[in-house]
């Protein structure tokens, strides 16, 4: 099953643990940390869907950590769980770069709600589906029905094109330069590539159709 993965920076241990709690009983993945030492490497090494960042950790406010970390290119959903509860705290807490503000005290069940909707919006680009396929931008995996499949780069890269182009016929020139980013792919090296996706897939293979001399499309 596919599941997001929360990260949780909050160093009030007990609100750490029950916010960890709640959100495994919700089917999410969490890994929680008391403060924002370590943060870049997670990121780097986690597939990190969503943080949920206090404000006021003992390292300083977190504000102008998101800031560094959006400046550096990181592009995970922020929440910001904070007791700050001005209006300009939350004009700040926006302009450095968070998804949602919430203010403590707060109700777990509202706070669930704006993360499954951060998360469904903020996922929306980096997942292409095609009936029960989904292809995942960013872990570079294939789920059918939920379940991982092993692919390969060249099966990615296909997969890709045809997810993103359902229903268009994809001529081998336009396969050939998008998948192997070169224009002079022969016509046998594409087929063989079409004829191993096409098998290794049966629940796939249907869908994708060869269209004689010209090439192939996915529907």
């Amino acid at each position: 099953m596919l599941k997001f993965k929360i990260l949780i920076i909050e160093d009030d241990i007990d609100l750490n643990e029950l916010l960890v709690l709640k959100l495994k009983s919700s089917g999410y993945e969490v890994i929680s940390l008391a403060d924002f030492f370590g943060v870049e490497d997670l990121l780097d090494n986690e597939q990190i869907d969503l943080l949920i960042v206090d404000r006021n950790l003992p390292s300083g406010d977190s504000l102008e950590k998101i800031q560094d970390l959006r400046e550096q290119g990181y592009k995970e959903a922020v929440i910001f769980l904070t007791a700050k509860a001005l209006h300009q705290d939350l004009l700040e807490g926006f302009e450095s770069g968070c998804d949602d503000y919430v203010c403590k005290p707060f109700d777990f069940n509202e706070l669930l709600l704006r993360i499954k909707a951060i998360l469904k919006r903020h996922k929306k680009e980096e997942k292409l589906s095609f009936g029960d396929f989904i292809l995942d931008l960013v872990s570079y995996e294939f789920f059918y029905k939920n379940q991982k499949l092993e692919i390969s780069n060249l099966d990615y890269e296909l997969l890709k094109c045809f997810f993103e182009n359902p229903n268009t016929l994809l001529t081998r020139q336009f396969l050939s330069e998008s998948v192997w980013k070169d224009d002079t792919t022969s016509d046998k090296t594409i087929n063989i590539a079409l004829t191993r996706l096409r098998n290794k897939f049966p629940k796939l293979k249907d869908h994708i159709i060869s269209v004689r001399g010209i090439g192939y499309k996915l529907c």
